[in-house]
């Protein structure tokens, strides 16, 4: 049509709501038989679809002493640095074990998203699960098993979530604890492990410096031997039986006197002054317990710090050492983390939604109904247009 020709009479490019409704009222069979079919398709896939629940476990770091009994201070821990072989061995014992909340935290996340653990408690409880013969374990775990909160939140919080989706027949939620029960014992389990082979590692290096303490004394002892040896040779050359001094020794008859000064140029006196009567006492004393008595200082606060490792390590053992195996929650998941909900049974499933399912039914039900009512429509001008057009061919072609 050409701008300068006008549109021909009863021409109306405006749509008439009225026309609408009055099209969607005269078509309402379509619509409701739409939504009928709409609502018995959900009513079938509702029917043959496994409800599926959802249950949760939720817990934060725990507090420091929980750990407390780990994080005990020894005597050989708190010593200043000591110059010797052990040097570095003992800067490095010094740091001690240190266990912090955060960490623990951590590694039941890790291990609770372990699919090795998993399949090891399946394994030990496969009465608890609904699984069919020769099920898919790596699927089971991956579709119902999920673990969050493992990185810190931007204020720093950390909130573990461990998410578990079961199938109807299932007690998901008691399973899920278990779940959770088992792996904190295993950390705490390997914890204490640990624990036990550090401080066994510290009686192994305290042993061996005392042994090296003592070995050093005893060759200081072999090295003062040796010393009184050859003071005892010069005092019986000199003749020197008893305690003397060198102007008693070097008086002369013409009563000059002799000064002897000691070749070391320390100002002390060399020891065959003391005459080989005394040095030989102190001899023999000394080469019978040349290696017996081995203590000093020293020596006596090694000795003490390796008892009470030793003593540390016989708890251990009987499991009786408090804050590690005694006065603690007897709930390992309580030991590990502070639990902020433990896994409870939900009202509902959590997928298929009935209600939700349903309202998408009516709606998409009522959609295709109109548009089915339009189609119908068209269908209905098409056939008409069609007739109408032959009609015009007919009446136009001469008789």
């Amino acid at each position: 049509m050409s701008p300068t020709e006008q549109p021909p009479a009863g021409y109306d490019d405006e749509i008439d709501l009225r026309d609408l409704a009055l099209m969607l009222v005269e078509g309402w069979y379509w619509i409701v038989g739409a939504v009928a079919v709409a609502v018995v398709a959900a009513f079938a896939y509702l029917a043959v679809t496994t409800p599926t629940y959802e249950t949760n476990f939720r817990a934060v770091p725990a507090s420091q002493a929980n750990f407390s009994g780990f994080n005990i201070r020894f005597m050989d821990e708190m010593i200043p640095d000591v110059e010797g072989v052990l040097g570095n061995l003992q800067a490095s014992s010094r740091q001690g074990f240190k266990v912090e909340p955060e960490d623990i935290y951590r590694r039941l996340g890790n291990r609770l998203s372990s699919f090795q653990n998993f399949e090891a408690f399946v394994g030990n409880n496969r009465d608890l699960f609904q699984l069919g013969e020769g099920a898919d374990l790596g699927r089971v775990f991956n579709g119902r098993l999920s673990v969050s909160g493992l990185t810190a939140e931007r204020d720093g919080s950390m909130t573990l979530n461990v998410q578990y989706r079961y199938p109807q027949g299932e007690q998901g939620s008691e399973i899920l604890n278990a779940y959770v029960q088992q792996t904190a014992e295993s950390v705490w389990n390997t914890l204490r492990s640990r624990f036990n082979s550090y401080n066994s590692a510290q009686i192994t290096s305290l042993e061996t410096q005392l042994d090296l303490q003592k070995g050093s004394l005893q060759a200081e002892r072999e090295e003062q031997l040796f010393l009184l040896e050859q003071a005892i040779t010069v005092a019986r050359r000199l003749e020197i039986e008893k305690p003397t001094t060198p102007q008693q020794f070097g008086r002369q008859p013409s009563g000059a006197e002799v000064i002897y000064a000691n070749i070391s140029g320390d100002g002390s006196l060399p020891l065959y002054f003391m005459g080989y009567q005394a040095l030989e006492a102190d001899r023999d004393v000394l080469r019978d317990a040349i290696d017996q008595g081995l203590s000093n200082e020293e020596i006596r606060r090694t000795e003490q710090q390796l008892e009470q490792r030793l003593r540390f390590a016989q708890l251990l053992d009987n499991s009786q050492l408090q804050g590690v195996d005694v006065g603690l929650a007897s709930n390992h998941t309580e030991r590990v983390v502070d639990v902020v909900e433990y896994a409870f049974p939900p009202a509902g499933p959590s997928e298929p939604r009935r209600a939700l399912i349903l309202a998408l039914s009516l709606v998409l039900g009522g959609m295709l109904g109109v548009m089915l009512v339009f189609l119908s429509r068209f269908a209905g001008s098409l056939r008409s247009y069609r007739k109408a057009q032959a009609s015009a061919r007919d009446s136009s072609t001469p008789g």
